[in-house]
């Protein structure tokens, strides 16, 4: 039996809470990624220079991006095996005949933004593609040369502590000049929520989630599973919800909705609803071209959209858990955030790398 679920979203006073603001991510992100779109979320490895300007297309001629949706992102998919003769990132070159470059201008004349995965480590999760480690500001120069505006650090691979490794990469981002949201994925180990809204914009709290309604955990990180069930019911235990807001929001990972075959019509408004309800990035990981009447039922509601986008930025809690499998969460609470502000010009001294 599905829970049933019941929103309640109040009007209540501002909080003035600040995170790391360097001009983007106020709101929760908005957008599309690769991951389950021409390949089965990251098993085929594939992404493209003609996917992603098709998706580009649609958002607009679908008005999506009236709607707020306005990155498109490539997962861990893209690089080259190898760095170039200067020790530069560069696209696989089958993959993007054209460069990474021409297609962020591409993805700009729609007026959208584009993001890009890395890795903290030295090599990425998937096929062991380059990782950022030894080379932070060297990888920033390159991603805001060719105009992104999105990077997602992965963990795999990592060198020592995690605060010390996304805290570089945060530092060599900024000091490149370009406003880009940083979303940290270290799957919520390490007490993220601590420390991860002063690093960057949003930052995962668990362990990646798979388009299934319910999965025992089967990677890295913390959490009660990878299935939608499983990360509502550790959401519902996390005291660190207060930590969550304007720039600097807990991610539950993509959005898997209308997953073929796994991830049907109920599963995937369940999960959809609960994301906004915790005011969550919102990164669709499946096809939104041409979408249905039941996708866009989903993904294309305002009135659910203004809820993940209200500018408190709040996320709702667990009000009651009966025992006939209905629950009550609710926006109604005031939380205690104690987040320490931090701007791009009070950053701390970029740290030697371990």
């Amino acid at each position: 039996m599905r829970a049933v679920t019941v929103l309640c979203v109040v009007l209540c006073g501002a909080l003035s809470v600040t995170a790391y603001n360097n001009g983007v991510g106020q709101l929760p992100a908005m957008g599309w990624n690769t991951w389950c779109t021409d390949d089965l979320c990251g098993l085929i490895d594939l992404c493209t220079d003609a996917e992603v300007r098709s998706i580009a297309d649609s958002i607009v001629a679908q008005g999506l991006d009236q709607l707020g949706y306005q990155y498109v992102n490539l997962d861990d998919c893209w690089a080259d095996g190898s760095r170039d003769a200067n020790g530069n990132l560069q696209p696989a070159p089958a993959q993007f005949p054209y460069g990474m470059k021409a297609l962020a201008d591409y993805v700009h004349s729609k007026g959208l933004k584009i993001g890009l995965y890395t890795d903290v480590g030295t090599e990425t999760c998937k096929w062991k593609r380059p990782g950022a480690y030894g080379h932070y500001q060297q990888d920033a120069d390159t991603l805001a040369g060719w105009g992104i505006d999105f990077v997602k650090a992965d963990n795999c691979h990592r060198e020592g502590d995690d605060y010390p490794q996304y805290l570089n990469y945060s530092l060599a981002l900024n000091a490149t000049g370009r406003p880009i949201l940083f979303s940290l994925c270290n799957w919520g180990i390490e007490n993220v929520e601590q420390w991860g809204p002063q690093v960057g914009q949003q930052y995962r709290f668990q362990m990646d989630h798979l388009p299934f309604w319910d999965w025992p955990p089967m990677a890295e990180g913390v959490g009660f599973g990878q299935g939608v069930k499983n990360i509502i019911e550790f959401m519902a235990t996390l005291p660190s919800l207060a930590s969550s807001g304007p720039y600097g929001y807990m991610d539950p990972d993509f959005a898997e909705t209308l997953m073929p075959i796994t991830m049907p019509f109920t599963e995937s408004r369940t999960e959809f609803s609960f994301w906004t309800l915790w005011s969550s990035p919102l990164l669709i990981a499946t096809d939104i071209r041409n979408l249905t009447d039941e996708k866009r039922s989903i993904i294309a509601n305002p009135e659910v959209i203004a809820i993940d986008q209200d500018v408190l930025g709040m996320p709702g809690q667990r009000v009651y858990n009966l025992t006939n499998g209905a629950q009550l969460w609710s926006r109604l609470w005031p939380p205690v955030r104690t987040r320490k502000r931090r701007s791009c010009t009070t950053a701390p001294t970029l740290r030697q790398q371990v």
